[in-house]
């Protein structure tokens, strides 16, 4: 193996590595939205928070990090959406 694959091997490991750390760290956010849904359930809140979510966005420190929390915001929304029905089932 040559050095560039070498380092192309170790480079690629630590990024799974990080996207290990990703998903556990993900599906953290998503049982914590899924606590939130009970809570704003029992107080009938509504499921969208759009000041919330613009400063959460707001706080991030590119375009690139504020999309990928965007989806990561529309996922926990759909998350906490089907918590509700499930609830009011």
């Amino acid at each position: 193996m040559n050095e560039h694959q070498q380092r192309l091997d170790e480079l690629r490991q630590e990024v799974d590595r990080i996207d290990d750390e990703l998903t556990l760290l993900l599906s953290k956010r998503f049982d914590l939205a899924q606590s939130i849904a009970d809570l704003k359930h029992s107080a009938s809140l509504p499921i969208y928070s759009p000041e919330r979510e613009a400063r959460i966005l707001s706080r991030l420190p590119s375009d690139i990090h504020r999309q990928v929390f965007t989806v990561i915001l529309e996922v926990s929304r759909s998350l906490q959406a089907e918590r509700h029905r499930q609830q009011s089932s």
